[in-house]
C-alpha cells in the first residue's frame, strides 16, 4: 500500500542519516511546518483510521471521539490513564474475551449447505474453483491482473451474517496479496463494479480461521465495490 511505502521509506530515510553529518537547512517557514505536518497526519491517520475501523468491525467497541483525544495526548506525552504496559495488558484481555465470543470452528457441513442454497439462487454464478458471485452492478474498463494494485470499498460478512470485516474508506491492496477467493474475484470486476462474492473456506481461510474473529471452516460473504486499477510500483 502507498501508506506502508511512505512509512519506510520516512523510517529509512532516518536510518540513514542517522550516521551521516546533517546538512544545515534553512529554517523552515510557517506554510511549510503546516503542509508537511498536515501530509504527515494524513498518510499516517489514514493508516491508523483503517487499523481502527478493522478493530471496531472485529468487535472492538472503540469510540472514534475518544480514540482521537487520547491519541493527541499520546502525542503530546499527556497522561491518558494508561501506561503502555496498562494499556497493552488491558487490550490483550478484551482481545481475550473477544476471542471467547467467538467459536473457533463451524460445521463444514452446514458451511457447505449455505454455498448450495446461495448458489441455486438466480444471477449466482459458480466458477470451476468453487468461488460464488453475482453482480450487483456492471462496471467499465479493465479487469485486475496479477501485479496490479487495486482500490476498494468492501464489507465481509459470515454465513450467518455476522459482520468481521469493512472499509470505511478506499483501501488500495496488491491484488495477489489477498486470500486466493478474493484475489479471483476482483479480477472478474471491472472499474465501478460492485460484486458480491462467496468464499468457501478452501478460497479463505480454511480450517484454521482466523482465532477471535473467522472461525475455521467458514464460508464468506464479501459486498465488493471496485474503484480503481492501477500497476503495483
Amino acid at each position: 500500500m502507498r501508506i506502508r511505502k511512505a512509512i519506510i521509506c520516512i523510517c529509512a530515510a532516518m536510518a540513514f542519516s542517522g550516521g551521516m553529518a546533517r546538512a544545515v537547512a534553512p529554517e523552515p517557514t510557517q506554510e511549510r511546518v503546516d503542509s508537511v505536518s498536515t501530509a504527515a497526519a494524513t498518510v499516517f491517520g489514514a493508516y491508523v483510521g483503517e487499523t481502527v475501523y478493522r478493530m471496531q468491525a472485529a468487535g472492538l467497541p472503540i469510540d472514534i471521539d475518544s480514540f482521537t483525544s487520547a491519541l493527541g495526548k499520546v502525542l503530546k506525552k499527556e497522561p491518558t490513564g494508561f501506561t503502555p504496559d496498562q494499556a497493552d495488558r488491558y487490550m490483550s484481555s478484551v482481545m481475550e474475551e473477544l476471542r471467547a465470543s467467538v467459536a473457533d470452528t463451524v460445521s463444514l457441513a452446514s458451511q457447505q449447505e449455505y454455498l448450495r442454497q446461495q448458489a441455486s439462487r438466480k444471477g449466482v454464478v459458480t466458477t470451476p474453483s468453487g468461488l460464488l458471485f453475482e453482480v450487483v452492478t456492471e462496471g467499465e474498463g479493465n479487469m485486475p491482473q496479477s501485479g496490479d494494485k487495486v482500490t476498494i470499498t468492501y464489507a465481509g460478512r459470515l454465513a450467518d451474517g455476522t459482520m468481521f470485516d469493512r472499509s470505511e474508506q478506499p483501501v488500495e491492496f496488491d491484488v495477489d496479496r489477498l486470500v486466493p477467493g478474493f484475489t479471483e474475484g476482483l479480477k472478474m470486476m471491472k472499474p465501478g463494479g460492485v460484486y458480491r462474492i462467496y468464499i468457501p473456506a478452501s478460497l479463505g481461510y480454511g480450517a484454521e480461521g482466523i482465532p477471535g474473529a473467522i472461525p475455521g471452516n467458514a464460508a464468506l460473504v464479501f459486498d465488493i465495490k471496485l474503484l480503481g486499477v492501477g500497476k503495483t510500483k
